[in-house]
Parts: structure tokens; sequence; C-alpha cells
């Protein structure tokens, strides 16, 4: 015999009791909220805003990442739709932003962190230390950066911004899977898919920005890791004394 769903809800204190056959004694806050978030294209094409909300777009702090703050608010004529879409959570102050990407998929970025550059099955979270002695094991550095490049099985590769202030949370332990967890209420900007890592990075530094750094530099153990976030065209002296431009996309040395 089915069993008949009935559902019962009753208030006790703050929390909200679920009282379905399903889900009997699963104790959820009253503030809970959750579903796919909503997008809005913005920059350029395959780059797009995504929010829990009106009321939660217009309570996110002001972008530190974005080099024109009127880029990331302001939304561009494209038809398009992403390909792949975030859900969320809200409880008891946190957002939790969710996306699931193809079987395969390895993650790099995280920002400025010790360890592999591969960060697939890592987590990170996002709050400065000064870091002195720090190694492989040291998951937080000098700078915070909540960004994720994501290589898909096929090659092509996206751009996973989560525009922040606060201490985040950058889960990737879940195979195939990239989790934020910070204080509400936040966007997340994603880039692509694009055809290739280099196209999403150029990308990204269309709405962060870019800087010219000599390649003595870029080889310092934090420059290095600074990399990881940034887009960076490097520059080597030449001869004649001037500037010959020698890499223009993030590579490993």
């Amino acid at each position: 015999m089915q069993k008949k769903k009935r559902v019962k809800k009753r208030l006790i204190g703050e929390r909200l009791v679920l009282k379905m056959a399903e889900y009997e004694g699963k104790v959820v806050p009253a503030d809970f909220t959750s579903g796919n978030m909503l997008f809005k294209p913005i920059l350029e094409e395959g780059v797009f805003l995504f929010d829990c909300s009106s009321d939660d777009r217009d309570a996110a702090f002001p972008s530190l990442s974005f080099t024109n703050q009127k880029n990331r608010d302001t939304p561009i004529m494209n038809h398009k739709v992403p390909m792949y879409t975030p859900t969320f959570e809200c409880v008891s102050g946190k957002q939790i932003v969710t996306i699931e990407l193809p079987t395969g998929t390895s993650f790099y970025g995280t920002g400025e962190v010790s360890g592999q550059l591969e960060r697939t099955g890592k987590r990170v979270f996002t709050w400065n230390i000064a870091a002195w002695g720090f190694d492989s094991g040291t998951t937080s550095l000098y700078q915070s950066h909540p960004w994720v490049l994501a290589v898909l099985p096929n090659g092509e590769a996206l751009g996973i911004l989560a525009d922040t202030m606060r201490c985040c949370e950058v889960d990737l332990q879940k195979e195939w899977t990239v989790k934020f967890i910070a204080s509400s209420s936040y966007l997340v900007i994603t880039f692509g898919p694009f055809a290739s890592p280099n196209a999403v990075l150029i990308s990204l530094s269309n709405a962060i920005g870019n800087f010219l750094m000599h390649l003595k530099f870029f080889f310092s153990p934090v420059q290095y890791a600074l990399s990881e976030c940034f887009y960076l065209t490097i520059f080597e002296e030449s001869p004649s004394g001037g500037p010959v431009q020698i890499c223009n996309n993030k590579q490993a040395p």
C-alpha cells in the first residue's frame, strides 16, 4: 500500500520542521531558500552574471574585482543563454553556490595558494594571512582570489568568479563540481565556455584588467602564484632598451 504523503509544517522557535514521508525528521531553517540562479549577459559575448534574486543583487557589495563597476552591473543585448547554470542555497546568512560540470573536468586557479597547479580535489579558504615559511599544505597566503578555471574534457574552458570580498570557501573536492560558500549576498560571474583556457583568461582580463610585469619578477614564488588569477602580459628588456613582448598567456614556466 502506497504511503500517502502528508505535509505538516510547524514553527519551533526559528526553525521549520518538514514532516513529509520522504523527509521525516529533517530540520530546515526558516530562512532557507534554494534554486537555479538568475542570469544576465554582461561585458561581452559568453560572459554571464548570476544572482539568487533581484533583492540579493541589490544587496551585493560593490565589486573589487572589476576595473569598471558598470561593466559588472550593466547587461548587454545578447540572446544566448549560459551552458552551465549554478544553483544556490541561502541559509543562516550563508550563500552556497554550486556548479556541476561534465565528467572529466579538471580545475585550476583558486588564487594565490601553495601546492600543485592543478586544484582538482582541493579546498581553499580565501583568507589572507602572513604566511611566512608556508609549505604545500598552506591554503591561505597573502592575497585572496575566489576564482576557478575549469578545463572541460573536450578542451574548452570555463572561468568562474565569486565576486565577494568576504572569507570564501572554494570547494573542489566533489568530482567535476565547483562550490563557493560565503556570507550572503554575492554575485557569480562565468566566462565561457570558450575554445581554450587562454581565451577564458583574455575574457577575464577584460573584466579585471591586466598589468605589465618584468620577467624576473614573474618567476618569483609569490608572483607566480598571483598569475593563477590574473591574465599577465609579460615583457623582457631588449638590447635596445625597449620592451619586447615574450608571453601573453598563462603558462607554467
